[in-house]
Order: C-alpha cells, then structure tokens, then sequence
C-alpha cells in the first residue's frame, strides 16, 4: 500500500508536469508571431476598425507618462493604528500641474522628493483623523484635502491623482 502511494506522490506531479508544458508549448504564439503582430501593429496605428463606435479618436485616452502637464512623485506607506488592528496605507501620488513649465518645475527630481514629503507629512495627520479610519478611503474628498494643503507652498496644482491606493488591515495580536 505505502509503495502505492509513494509512486502516485512522484510519477503523478511528474506526468502533470510534463502535460503541462507540452500543452503550453502547444497553445503559447510562437515568437515569430509574436513579433509580426507587434511589428503589424507599430506600422498601422489606428488602423483596426471596429463596430458601433469603438475606438473613435474622441474617445481615445491619452496615457498619463505621456502628459506633460502630470509629474509622477512616487508611493507612500502611512500606518493607520486603531484599537485592534494597524492599517496600510499605500498611496502612489501624481500632480496634473496647470503649466506644462510648472509641471517641468516640479519633475526635478529634488522638488518631487519635496512634494512627496509634504504629502506624507499631510497623510500622516489625516491618519490621526477619522478619514482613514473608516472601511473606505474617500479618494475625492482626500485628493482635494491634499491639494488644498499643497498649494500655499506649490501652487499650479490643478489635482492631486491617485495612481494607485489601497489599504490593508493587519490584526493585532
């Protein structure tokens, strides 16, 4: 009996394995193809069509690295301590500046640096506060906290984004 079951822990992982790799060999674009769909696609942008008003240029959105007016200022971890647990919370900020010159200001590397403490400095003292206490984080009601605390010292701000924002709570023991 126990031969039994030593050979089924190792031959089937094994067999399972190896139908699992054949499978992806199988299924998976070959590189070739691959590389003429991206080749196709740099080389007719736009060109793909589709029903009921899909894709129109209108509605097209405009990638954010690609602004000029946005300055990505980076992620920030505020701890948000309550009676029975601690709670995260990940920020990673970027500024939509008024003036494509301002916002070229505020990309320096040491003004960004600056930004961002200020923000985290403003994280923390909200923290102290109900509004991220809660079980959600009202992200517009933040944003515009932040950018009212941001603009005595840097002004041109136009908003303060929200690249990513989550919160995890991590029970005390």
């Amino acid at each position: 009996m126990m031969k039994k079951v030593a050979i089924a822990f190792t031959v089937l992982p094994l067999v399972f394995a190896g139908a699992g790799y054949g499978a992806g060999t199988v299924l998976a674009p070959s590189l070739s193809e691959t590389a003429t769909n991206s080749e196709a696609a740099k080389a007719k942008p736009g060109a793909e069509k589709h029903a009921d008003g899909y894709g129109d240029a209108k509605d097209a959105v405009q990638d954010p690295r690609e602004d000029r007016t946005i300055v990505m200022l980076g992620q920030v971890t505020v701890p948000v301590e309550k009676a029975r647990s601690i709670s995260y919370v990940v920020a990673d900020f970027a500024l939509k500046i008024t003036d494509p010159v301002i916002a070229a200001e505020y990309s320096d590397a040491v003004t960004a640096m600056r930004i961002r403490d200020s923000l985290l400095e403003e994280m923390q003292r909200t923290a102290e506060g109900p509004a991220l206490r809660g079980v959600a984080i009202d992200s517009d009601a933040l944003s515009r906290d932040l950018r009212q605390s941001l603009l005595a010292e840097y002004p041109g701000i136009e908003d303060v984004l929200f690249v990513s924002l989550f919160k995890r709570d991590i029970a005390r023991l």
